[in-house]
């Protein structure tokens, strides 16, 4: 009878479970299968059998996807490994308060620290255990009710930010060029940038008045760009805005490359500084130009196959 083939898989999932949460969750999903079983045994207007039961386990998943809907405090303790490095910090904790007590009763001398320093390093190895704690929770909370019932949900979203026709991406590209325009139009003269490390550092204007004249170039290609990504929702050759992407690359290079030659940046910089800064425009070229082929393979895909995703399937 298919009473084995539910023994198996609810072993399968509560393997790992104290008894009174093995039980608890042996019930529960031994009558969701159960249900389900007979749903889709009347749906096809057969008796339950094996192969009913069969499906059913296959539809809800793995018996390891399963269980870790159910976590239990043994799961986050222990298979997490929290509690062994709360073990060790209190263990350190506890050792370092031992030696400090006895040598500030036997040789007060010998012990220099202040009392102050001793509660704060005992502080300091206290708020490590917390922090340590919250970083374990956050990644078992992840792990056990967000990975798995939002996973689907996660790959769909990230499928939507890697597609350039998506609307969520083309959106939240278009906002993020807006942003990036007014900033950079409005506020330019008065982005601070730190000159230099140490007690001489200070915040000095990061560019000259020089820069204003790159301003409507750079006004042009956001515009530009906002363009282009419209293009992705409202025509149907998608190969023609990914087209243009490519020029807009290019156009972002060349824009660059202007850039790093006037040198339009506060004088007052280090020489240290003024060497980063050209290395990072430098590197921003060669961005430009690894996104530009990107975008020409993928205008190139969308005009043989439609989308970069048939030419994979192809």
């Amino acid at each position: 009878m298919y009473d084995k083939l539910i023994d198996d898989y609810l072993n399968d999932v509560t393997k790992d479970m104290g008894a009174e949460q093995r039980n608890d969750v042996s019930k529960e999903l031994r009558t969701h299968i159960l249900d389900s079983a007979d749903a889709l045994a009347a749906e096809k207007k057969i008796p339950v059998d094996d192969v009913i039961v069969r499906e059913v386990i296959s539809k809800m998943g793995p018996a390891e996807k399963i269980a870790a809907m159910y976590p239990s405090k043994e799961t986050f303790l222990e298979k997490s490994g929290l509690w062994k490095v709360v073990q060790v910090l209190g263990g350190i904790a506890v050792a370092f308060l031992i030696v400090a007590g006895i040598l500030w009763v036997v040789a007060p001398d010998v012990l220099a620290m202040p009392l102050s320093i001793i509660i704060n390093i005992v502080f300091a190895l206290a708020l490590a255990m917390v922090v340590i704690t919250a970083i374990f929770l956050v990644i078992y909370v992840y792990e056990s009710r967000l990975k798995v019932p939002y996973e689907a949900r996660l790959h769909r979203l990230n499928k939507s930010l890697q597609d350039a026709t998506s609307p969520l991406k083309v959106w939240l590209t278009v906002a993020m060029a807006v942003i990036g325009l007014a900033v950079i139009t409005i506020f330019w003269p008065y982005i601070p940038f730190l000159d230099g490390f140490g007690p001489d550092g200070r915040l000095i204007p990061l560019f000259t008045p020089d820069f204003a004249s790159f301003i409507p170039y750079i006004i042009i290609l956001g515009l530009f760009n906002i363009a282009i990504q419209l293009l992705y929702l409202s025509l149907r050759q998608k190969w023609v805005p990914s087209l243009l992407d490519v020029v807009l690359s290019c156009c972002n290079g060349l824009l660059t490359i202007w850039i790093l030659t006037v040198f339009p940046f506060n004088p007052g910089f280090t020489p240290i500084i003024v060497a980063g800064i050209k290395v990072v425009l430098v590197f921003a070229v060669i961005g430009c130009l690894v996104d530009a082929a990107k975008k020409l393979w993928q205008a190139a895909q969308f005009f043989i196959h439609g989308s970069p995703e048939k030419s994979k399937a192809v």
